[in-house]
């Protein structure tokens, strides 16, 4: 059953409700969706708290339904958790190791793959497939990707990505003002060739010149090619005379 605000992942005579949020983070996601796919953040909500995890902070708990940088889209119920706080601290404290700060990987090891054990231990069952299901495909092409890429998460708990300086992610929801990726390429600028520093005069000089030089060596080898075939001849026509 997935829909609004669910349960709140609340207690109930059955026990504690376990929710997965899931999150959109691109506008491609309204396509991929119909077809079992997308780009997706997700958090396990229970007890009136939500859980995830992020590279730089690790496992953490946020307001249900409010992951930063990323478009709510859907409350799954999973069931319901039979035991209480205690168990679901150490649930969660069993797992910091494998998700710690500096163990984020966008294909093998994001929030997805965090939900996922969580959901396991809480319930012993799996979250739906769709959910991770590109990571899972992507694993067959994770060497072409950028280290940097893999290692930032673009959902955090401090307001955006996980990483703090931007990993080049185009989220949905992002604000631009406090765009990493856009502040990451900021600044006045002066177009080449521009007479306005005269620092940045030679970067267009110095083209030219290494072009020059360039043109001078092929000019060297061709004479020096030139040159040996001369005494080549010079040696078969002496030769020829004896």
């Amino acid at each position: 059953m997935s829909g609004g605000r669910g349960y709140e992942g609340g207690r109930t005579r059955m026990g504690t409700v376990v929710l997965l949020n899931v999150y959109d983070l691109s506008p491609a996601n309204e396509y991929l969706y119909s077809i079992g796919m997308g780009l997706h953040h997700s958090g396990v909500e229970i007890l009136g708290k939500e859980y995830s995890f992020a590279s730089g902070g690790g496992v953490f708990d946020s307001t249900p339904k409010e992951a930063p940088g990323a478009k709510f889209r859907e409350s799954i119920e999973l069931g319901s958790f039979e035991g209480g706080s205690a168990e679901l601290s150490s649930a969660i404290s069993d797992l910091r190791d494998e998700f710690g700060p500096d163990r984020y990987n966008l294909i093998k090891r994001n929030c997805n793959h965090f939900a996922n054990a969580l959901v396991w231990r809480l319930l012993k069952r799996t979250i739906p497939g769709h959910v991770n299901r590109l990571a899972n495909i992507g694993q067959c092409c994770s060497c072409l990707l950028p280290k940097k890429l893999l290692e930032e998460s673009p959902v955090g708990p401090n307001g955006g990505g996980g990483g703090g300086s931007g990993g080049g992610f185009q989220v949905y929801g992002r604000d631009k003002k406090n765009d990493s990726t856009t502040q990451a390429f900021s600044g006045s600028g002066v177009a080449l060739g521009s007479q306005d520093s005269g620092s940045r005069v030679p970067l267009l000089g110095s083209w030219r010149g290494g072009k020059k030089k360039e043109e001078t060596l092929t000019d060297r080898r061709e004479k020096a090619r030139m040159a040996a075939l001369a005494r080549f001849e010079a040696q078969n026509a002496g030769s020829d005379r004896e």
